[in-house]
């Protein structure tokens, strides 16, 4: 919750540090705000590295990212953000969800490898990364064991995939093992798990 102490609540706390955020972005255990400035700031749990600021140690207030960022988006225990066209990711990495090769988690901002263009619109799920270039192709890099990538596989992937398809998306979002995007003529697309119906396609 930011408002340092370690206290469940049952109604609205104020972050402390009194920045003011004109954006937020909540993970599993911690939770990250973005300032008009392009600041970017992270709080609570951080084992992974996911608040970005250099270390491990958990953080009961907001404590400053290293570099800045326009956007940011949190998964469960990663986040990511985009930086003068570029897309950087960092904390937890097992299932190459941030995207810059291999498993090594990281504990400060780390540049996606491979993305053949400019990036406008992110999304982060539970274990992997989703982005939207400006001519409207989709990438994606993490787990992919529920086929969350679009790529027509089950094979994770610690670099940015193209979603198949030849689609064309303007934004996208990202559940658990999921992701949906949505077209300039408002059509949705939806990929990856479907247990409980998720992907809207009646089954």
């Amino acid at each position: 919750l930011g408002d340092g102490t370690r206290n469940n609540e049952t109604a609205p706390r104020t972050v402390g540090g009194g920045m003011i955020f004109r954006t937020i972005a909540a993970g599993w255990d911690h939770t990250c705000g973005l300032t008009a400035s392009g600041n970017a700031f992270c709080w609570g749990f951080n084992s992974s590295g996911q608040l970005g600021d250099g270390g491990t140690l958990d953080r009961l207030e907001p404590t400053l990212v290293r570099g800045a960022v326009e956007t940011l988006v949190a998964g469960s225990a990663h986040t990511c953000g985009i930086s003068q066209g570029a897309v950087l990711c960092w904390g937890s990495n097992d299932f190459g969800q941030l995207g810059a090769g291999g498993s090594e988690g990281r504990s400060q901002p780390t540049e996606v490898s491979g993305l053949p263009g400019a990036p406008t619109y992110l999304a982060a799920g539970a274990v992997h990364s989703c982005a939207v270039l400006a001519d409207g192709r989709a990438f994606c890099w993490g787990q992919n064991r529920s086929g969350q990538l679009g790529d027509g596989s089950t094979t994770n992937r610690s670099t940015p995939v193209a979603v198949s398809g030849g689609q064309r998306f303007t934004e996208i979002h990202a559940g658990g093992a999921q992701t949906c995007a949505l077209t300039a003529s408002g059509d949705e697309y939806c990929w990856g798990l479907n247990q409980s119906s998720q992907l809207g396609e009646g089954t």
